[in-house]
């Protein structure tokens, strides 16, 4: 979970190989960055509930901890969160999955 504006850097060393809008009941909230980790290129890594930067585009190298993707974005408003009564900041966050990459690793 994580405060509306809160800042997000990237989870891991790699290359960002998306970034398109994230619809949650028909509307634009936020995007889905999607990572490429150098140390792993045969996987993805998807990042949603995030404004991206503005900075970032695909093709972009980002820095485990250190590369701002962009900020949290306020999911509450258009889906209920079944954690949110238990957290301080009413439900938001940021998703992460890793999912094996559709090109298996290859450029």
């Amino acid at each position: 979970g994580a405060v509306t504006g809160t800042d997000v850097y990237s989870p891991v060393d790699g290359t960002v190989v998306a970034i398109r809008d994230h619809v949650v009941s028909g509307r634009v909230v936020g995007a889905e960055i999607e990572l490429r980790p150098t140390a792993a290129p045969s996987l993805v890594v998807s990042i949603e509930n995030v404004r991206p930067d503005r900075a970032l585009t695909v093709g972009s190298n980002v820095a485990a901890g250190s590369s701002k993707l962009g900020r949290v974005v306020d999911i509450r408003r258009y889906e209920q969160q079944s954690l949110a009564r238990f957290a301080t900041d009413g439900g938001n966050n940021v998703s992460i999955q890793v999912q094996p990459s559709a090109t298996l690793g290859i450029p």
